[in-house]
Parts: C-alpha cells; sequence; structure tokens
C-alpha cells in the first residue's frame, strides 16, 4: 500500500492532509497518466463543507493536465460510479470521506466502467503524484461541463425496481449527506410512505455522524417504532452503505443486508458467484447456499472485490458494513440500490423485515485490536501461521482460521500501527471466546518477534 492511499482512496484531515494543493497536484497528475487525446474525468462531490474547496482545486488540475473535467455537482458516491460510465468519461474522481467524521475529507479514483482504481492503478497514480504531474500548453488546457448524472441514475434505477404494493411506510435517515435529496424522492417514486430524517444536505452533520451505527442511529430506531414504520433506512455520508432497522427497531447488521438484498437480486441468477471479503459473515454462505450458488473471498477493500470480479467474473459483491455491489447495474457499491432490493424483497413476499431475517441463521461477531509496528506486521503473520498451522490456515488477507465453532480473522491494519482480530460464531459467549483465544496468540507472536 503507498504512502497516500489506503484501504480505498485518499483520506485525512481536510487542510491538514486532503489540502488543495493535494486536489490539485492529484488532478494533474490523473490528467498525466490518462495520456493525451480528448480524455474526460467525473467530478462529483459529498457534502462536506471542505468538499467545494477541494472541487475547485481538483477540476483545476484535470484541465491543466489537458483533461475535461465533467462536474456532477453534489452527488452519492455511487452516482458518480454511474456518471462516469453513463457519460462515457475515462475516469471518475468522488471528493468524499464516506463514514468518517465531518473534519475528514479524500478522494476516490474511478475507472471508465465505473470501479474503483484497483492496487496497481492507485500505485501508478501515486508514483506519477510523485514525480509531478505535466501541464499542458495554453491552447491545450481542458474545458468543464456540469452534466446532470442524478436524473438518469434515478430513471433507470426505478424502471429496474417494480413499485410496491400496498402501504409501506419507511424512515429513512441521510445523515445529512449526499443521498439526502435522491434517497427520499426515490423510494417515494417506488411507492413507499416515506419519513425523512436528516435530509437536509450540511456538512456539519448536525443530526448524527455519518457512519450508521446502532448508536448514531437511535433517532432512527425511535422514529421507526413511534410511528409504526415497516422498516428504517440508514445511509452513511456518501450513501454507498446502508444499514436497515426492521418493524421493531432492531438494527439489523451490515452482513444480513447484504444477504438479503443479494437473495432477492439474484434470486432469478443460476448458481450466482458471490464476492466478499475475509472479514464477511457466514450468514453470506447460508444465502448461496439458499441461491444455489458458491461466496468467494476475497482481501479487504472495495478495489480487491472488483479486481476478482474483472478477473474471474460474479453476479455481487459486498463487504461485512452493509456496503453491496451489483454487478450489472454499477461496479460500485450502492446503499440506495440496496434499500431498494431490501424493500422490494418484502413487497414481494409480503412479510415483514424481521421475518425475512429469520430465514438466515444468526451470527455473533466480535473485534478486538492491539497496536504492532508496522515492520513487525510481515513476521507476525508468518509467526501465527506457524502456531496455527494445523488448521491449514488461510492467508488471503492475515490470517483466517476455521474451528470448530467459529472462525478467527487476525489482520494487520493498511493505514494504522495495529492488527485487528474479529471472531464469529453462533453464541455471544462463543465469539468473546473466539476473540480472547486470538487475541493471545496474537500478542504473543508480537512478543516472540519482538525477542
Amino acid at each position: 500500500m503507498g504512502k497516500l492511499f489506503g484501504t480505498f482512496g485518499i483520506r485525512g484531515i481536510a487542510n491538514e492532509k486532503v489540502t488543495p494543493e493535494l486536489a490539485q497536484s492529484m488532478g494533474l497528475a490523473l490528467s498525466t497518466m490518462l495520456g493525451d487525446g480528448d480524455r474526460r474525468v467525473a467530478v462529483g462531490y459529498d457534502t462536506r463543507t471542505s468538499s467545494v474547496m477541494l472541487e475547485h482545486s481538483l477540476v483545476s488540475g484535470i484541465t491543466s493536465g489537458g483533461c475535461d473535467a465533467v462536474r456532477f455537482g453534489m452527488v452519492p458516491t455511487p452516482v458518480l460510479s454511474y456518471g462516469t460510465r453513463h457519460f462515457d468519461c475515462d475516469a471518475g474522481v468522488m471528493i468524499t470521506a464516506s463514514h468518517n467524521p465531518p473534519e475528514y475529507n479524500g478522494l476516490k479514483f474511478w475507472d471508465d466502467s465505473g470501479a474503483g482504481f484497483v492496487r496497481e492503478r492507485e500505485d501508478e497514480l501515486e508514483k506519477t503524484f510523485e514525480r509531478g504531474g505535466e501541464s499542458v500548453a495554453w491552447n491545450e488546457i481542458g474545458d468543464t461541463e456540469r452534466a446532470d448524472a442524478l436524473t438518469p441514475y434515478r430513471e433507470d434505477l426505478i424502471d429496474r425496481i417494480p413499485k410496491v404494493e400496498g402501504e409501506m411506510k419507511v424512515v429513512v435517515d441521510c445523515a445529512n449527506g449526499a443521498g439526502s435529496v435522491i434517497a427520499p424522492q426515490l423510494l417515494r417514486e417506488l411507492g413507499c410512505h416515506v419519513v425523512s430524517l436528516n435530509s437536509q444536505p450540511d456538512g456539519h452533520f448536525p443530526g448524527r455522524m455519518p457512519e450508521p451505527t446502532e448508536e448514531h442511529i437511535s433517532d432512527l430506531i425511535a422514529s421507526v417504532t413511534a410511528m409504526d414504520a415497516d422498516l428504517g433506512v440508514a445511509h452513511d455520508g456518501d450513501a454507498d452503505r446502508t444499514i436497515i432497522v426492521d418493524e421493531n427497531g432492531k438494527v439489523v447488521s451490515g452482513d444480513v443486508v447484504f444477504a438479503l438484498a443479494g437473495i432477492n437480486y439474484l434470486r432469478k441468477v443460476e448458481t450466482p458467484r458471490i464476492i466478499t471479503t475475509v472479514a464477511t459473515s457466514s450468514v453470506l454462505d447460508a444465502a448461496a447456499e439458499k441461491l444455489g450458488g458458491e461466496v468467494v473471498r476475497t482481501k479487504v477493500g472495495e478495489p480487491e472485490l472488483v479486481r476478482e470480479y474483472k478477473d474471474n467474473g460474479g453476479d455481487l459483491a459486498g463487504e461485512e458494513n452493509g456496503g453491496v455491489i451489483f454487478l450489472d447495474w454499477a461496479h460500485c457499491r450502492d446503499g440506495i440500490m440496496a434499500a431498494a432490493q431490501i424493500i422490494d424483497y418484502a413487497s414481494r413476499t409480503g412479510k415483514k423485515i424481521s421475518e425475512l431475517a429469520d430465514t438466515l441463521p444468526e451470527y455473533h461477531q466480535f473485534k478486538m485490536r492491539t497496536e504492532c509496528p508496522d515492520e513487525l506486521k510481515p513476521k507476525v503473520l508468518d509467526e501465527l501461521a506457524e502456531r496455527f498451522s494445523d488448521r491449514n490456515p488461510d492467508r488471503t488477507d492475515g490470517i483466517r482460521i476455521e474451528l470448530e465453532d467459529g472462525w478467527l480473522l487476525l489482520r494487520p491494519s493498511g493505514t494504522e500501527p495495529i492488527f485487528r482480530c474479529f471472531s464469529e460464531a453462533k453464541g455471544k459467549e462463543e465469539a468473546e471466546k473466539l476473540a480472547n483465544k486470538g487475541m493471545k496468540a496474537l500478542k504473543e507472536a508480537i512478543e516472540s518477534v519482538k525477542s
């Protein structure tokens, strides 16, 4: 992983790490990397207070390198991805820090298919940035144009989802983020009775923090039960993820959101191939079994899912956080489409959200972490592989160990000097015991390689 790029894109405190100078230089580097000819780059941004500032600088860099900038304005990340392809752009850039607090911002880069840059492409861009991009002559500077990506995205999605049957009340919480305008409107067009929370775009995020954790969406949970709604929908800051609240006010985990949306989306596909990461719950295996398909696991990060799809094909991809990629729709996580799929599932079957969730086995996860210097991480992984050698550990990303009562994942962070421990089992106590077992082995391995 490079100096700038993390799990996906560049992210940091606005005006400290993610500065106008960085945005301008990255725009110029992207134009330089794309090369000569009539090249077009789509640009979108979320509601953060720094986004418009960064957009001006980014567009300056793109055009100074000779590429045209197609400016979508404030849009959700899935709309930027969709628009990159729809408007025949050679690349796209989304200015967003997704679920991070308001002081953060970032840059995510997309190829001409609307898929996030794979690692090699990110590396190439970072090397171009380090060398310095090449400005063109005055008569070769790129143009800018405004384009409406929201309308074709909305119309295309509505064409794919049947209108709901009967009355369905949905409370949608957009976190004052980029989904604030389109998400409630689209659900109304699908025939839902919609109640909106935090749906006024505001980069200070006054309603709640952008990450849709149970703690942050307490108002949504209370609203669903108080209003006798059929479900609640919570988006993150750029609407590429969705968390669902059932009719009883219970939060449906991101893994189960992924599984339920996938079951509905893939119900007519024979032997579907579902791509996910090593950190995703076994509930995806249960969903695949229902569909007569298979699950393929990759390293953590959206670019890794896209790489697997491009190399070997697939029908659906996603992560444990409620981010789902509907691969014949777009090559990007789409929280708005995920919500639409679950609403369609409930409408089509006449079942409540809790009843749909109950069709899947329940698993419990436990997560822990410990500090580990970056330079020790490779040796720690080797030590852990040796300690669990009798379990045939999977080294796709970190060390994943399948056990009789669940699984363990011991994985080094790509952006911080820490190791994370994930565990899963069918019972809470069992999951905690597995995590404690994993942390004990992890700390022993770290001490062993230090000595």
